[in-house]
């Protein structure tokens, strides 16, 4: 066991004459020690360990002695003491003792710098709106430790009566509980009871937002007379028929020269563990349209839009227009065709593990079934044949 005490060392007498009072630190016959914020005027104002003859005495004594009983219980918590050093016992505390001062902001910002770096944009804004109004409820940053189940249910609490809906606070308290988890992962801060043990996440809505076949057909042939509006047609048709791909994917994807695709969706690629890309042949529905598209570099560019914040913000402008000329009266975003293939190979009693591959969804690798199968192209591509042939 390491030993503590409360020193001065008159060899290290500061420039102004004053003396900084240390923690000795005692680890296998080694001495090294913690320099304190305290100093004094005189090497006599210390005796025994305790400050005396010192307008402010009794205060630095409380401060040095809670100082001392951190450092015992960050020792006592180390089940590999005999094996460390005295300087590497130093650093283990100097460290922990920077744990406990780290704030909600300093660990929101440096996993929001990351996700910059992966070019996440949408997600980027929602974490940074989601961190400004938890730092508002508290009036303030905060060190991490310091947050209790109390906080997140008042603040959800908050959140409510300011008739935020459902799924507003569900994100909110989502992105939050992610930071918090990065910091647990990154050994920023260890909670005994963790800040959400006591939260009921608000239910998800299911958004109804697929297509019936009919309703599908409707918007492929639907008589669409302006550009912008026949592009996000195609681009709507395309993404279903490549299984509901992120736009994101489907811009950065180089189609040259290729009669399947193949790759890892960008929104899991961080996330998802084991086997994550996908593989399919390209339909000849599909490549009607990435032809029409198509440029010599392999990717694809839809008129004069072809960033992805040109792309998204023409869907964006467009789609219900899209869907009104083709007689649709329900709500249709871009997701729709996601959800609308999904749909229709449920309807059509499709396995869903087969399903979930030609998606990119997450499966559950914990099921038993996945230590005797595995889904593979042979079976996407009879999936997506069975799927698009409703459409004929």
């Amino acid at each position: 066991m390491a030993n503590f005490s409360i020193v001065i060392v008159p060899t290290k007498k500061l420039s102004n004459g004053r003396h900084r009072i240390r923690i000795a630190v005692a680890h296998h016959s080694q001495t090294r020690y913690i320099p304190t914020q305290f100093t004094l005027d005189s090497a006599g104002q210390l005796k025994n360990g305790r400050v005396v003859r010192h307008e402010n005495a009794a205060n630095i004594n409380v401060c040095l002695r809670k100082l001392i009983n951190e450092y015992e219980e960050i020792v006592t918590s180390i089940n590999y003491l005999p094996a460390i050093s005295c300087t590497e016992l130093i650093h283990i505390i100097i460290n922990e003792q920077k744990k406990k001062g780290i704030t909600f902001q300093t660990v929101a910002k440096e996993y929001m710098d990351f996700m910059k770096g992966e070019e996440r944009e949408k997600s980027y804004k929602l974490y940074r709106i989601a961190s400004e109004r938890f730092v508002k409820y508290m009036r303030g940053d905060f060190p991490l430790i310091q947050l209790t189940p109390f906080h997140i249910q008042e603040f959800a609490k908050v959140l409510h009566e300011e008739n935020l809906a459902d799924t507003t606070i569900r994100i909110y308290l989502t992105l939050i509980k992610v930071i918090l988890n990065y910091a647990r992962k990154m050994n920023y801060v260890t909670y005994t009871i963790h800040p959400f043990i006591l939260f009921k996440m608000p239910a998800s809505n299911v958004r109804e937002l697929d297509l019936s076949i009919d309703e599908l057909k409707s918007i492929r042939d639907a008589c669409l007379l302006k550009s912008p509006q026949s592009i996000v047609r195609d681009i709507f048709m395309l993404t279903y028929y490549l299984g509901g791909i992120n736009l994101k994917d489907l811009l950065a994807y180089d189609f040259k020269d290729k009669d399947h695709i193949r790759y890892v969706r960008h929104k899991t690629r961080n996330s998802k563990k084991g086997e994550n890309e996908i593989v399919f042949t390209l339909q000849p529905e599909a490549k009607a349209i990435i032809n029409k598209y198509l440029t010599k570099e392999g990717y694809l560019k839809f008129g004069k839009y072809s960033s992805y914040r040109q792309v998204y913000s023409l869907i964006f402008r467009h789609i219900d227009k899209v869907t009104i000329l083709a007689g649709i009266k329900k709500r249709v975003t871009y997701y729709s065709a996601r959800k609308t293939f999904a749909q229709h190979g449920y309807n059509l009693g499709i396995q869903i593990e087969k399903i979930e591959y030609c998606i990119g969804h997450s499966m559950k690798n914990n099921r038993p079934i996945f230590n005797y199968i595995k889904i593979m192209q042979e079976h996407a591509d009879k999936v997506f044949r069975e799927i698009l042939d409703q459409l004929l």
